[in-house]
């Protein structure tokens, strides 16, 4: 069976959903109600940044003392990046600096839950559902309901995005690795003695399948030149120019990032995998610059919590609170969009106090297109 599929996940929710879809929420009508343009022509490129990234090492106040006395073996040094307002971006994102001068590259600020639940696995969930309760529909699953053609709901990373399912919409899973060979699809024999339930469960099945032929029959041939180091987000990054440049690119695509999550020897580790990451956004703008004809894209990469503010005896920093969201592409609304958390009015755990909500962050995207 080909690598893009119907999770377990996306199958019982989309029974549900096909049983009874309602109750879409305020981000489902703020979608249905903005400047919503059609599928074909701009694309969603959601990436999440798992483990918790350090935002204040990722876009740095470089200029406070506070952030200096917290971190006396973190803190960034000469060489980080001046961009403006007394913020400064980490070395190893130097590759985005121009994408920054050319407005193709913003930061929201500050964006958090108030005292967000520091296990991964919930703080994951609440940020998927964009609700503090971590309960329901996707996010994406839940404004793409409104949305009528609006095509699958496709995840290039292994492990899915919770943030597209629980909808109407059809949610997949596409990787790089099967691609090829013949899909095999549930007898119809099988669909017309089973249960109502199996029996939807089997159609949707059945639209997956079909959903993969289209797409793999449509993916272009990556871009010329395309230079990207090795490595699963390379690997998702490639894929996604392949359908962002086949015409038939579905409206919202997710990848996801791992290596976030910095307790101990967090200067090697964090650089590490911020170059891996300016590299590969780096790539997916030069590979989008490089097409003739292709949807107008905005990418969002957030991740389930910042760190707090105060490095920890490791030389790393733990779970915290308020981090930075990367906004990139055709549509940004801001190049900063909010304010960076105060370092001198934290809260009583020690944390960053957010100063806007991933839900309103998420309803400026979505109004983005």
């Amino acid at each position: 069976m080909s690598e893009l599929h119907l999770s377990r996940r996306s199958l019982l929710s989309g029974v549900a959903a096909a049983a009874a879809t309602g109750g879409l929420g305020a981000l489902a009508q703020t979608f249905a109600s903005g400047r919503g343009t059609s599928a074909s022509n701009h694309v969603l490129v959601l990436l999440e940044l798992r483990g918790g990234n350090d935002g204040l090492n990722t876009l740095a106040p470089i200029h406070d003392p506070a952030y200096r006395q917290a971190r006396p073996t973190l803190a960034l040094g000469d060489d980080a990046i001046a961009l403006t307002d007394g913020l400064a971006l980490n070395p190893a994102l130097a590759s985005l600096e121009p994408l920054w001068r050319r407005g193709r590259l913003g930061f929201a600020l500050g964006v958090g839950w108030s005292h967000p639940n520091r296990s991964h696995f919930k703080a994951a969930d609440q940020w998927a559902v964009g609700d503090p309760s971590g309960e329901g529909a996707g996010w994406l699953a839940r404004a793409y309901n409104v949305r009528k053609q609006a095509g699958p709901l496709v995840a290039l990373h292994a492990t899915g995005c919770a943030a597209m399912e629980g909808g109407s919409p059809l949610a997949l899973q596409l990787g790089t690795a099967q691609l090829q060979g013949r899909l095999s699809l549930m007898p119809n024999r099988l669909a017309m003695d089973a249960s109502p339930v199996l029996r939807q469960m089997i159609a949707l099945e059945s639209a997956g399948a079909r959903e993969i032929e289209r797409l793999r029959g449509a993916l272009a041939p990556p871009p010329v030149g395309l230079n990207l180091p090795p490595g699963d987000l390379s690997r998702q990054v490639k894929l996604a120019l392949r359908l962002l440049g086949s015409g038939q690119c579905p409206p919202v695509l997710a990848l996801a990032q791992g290596g976030y999550d910095t307790h101990g020897n967090q200067k090697r580790r964090h650089q590490r995998v911020l170059k891996n990451l300016a590299h590969a956004l780096t790539a997916l703008d030069a590979g989008l610059r490089a097409m003739k004809q292709r949807p107008q894209m905005t990418l969002l990469a957030v991740s389930e919590f910042g760190r707090r503010l105060r490095e920890n005896g490791s030389g790393g920093t733990d779970h915290g609170s308020a981090s930075v969201a990367f906004l990139m592409g055709d549509r940004i609304p801001s190049r900063l969009l909010g304010t960076y958390p105060s370092l001198q009015n934290l809260d009583e755990r020690g944390d960053l106090r957010p100063t806007q909500s991933p839900e309103q962050l998420y309803r400026h995207v979505l109004a983005m297109g």
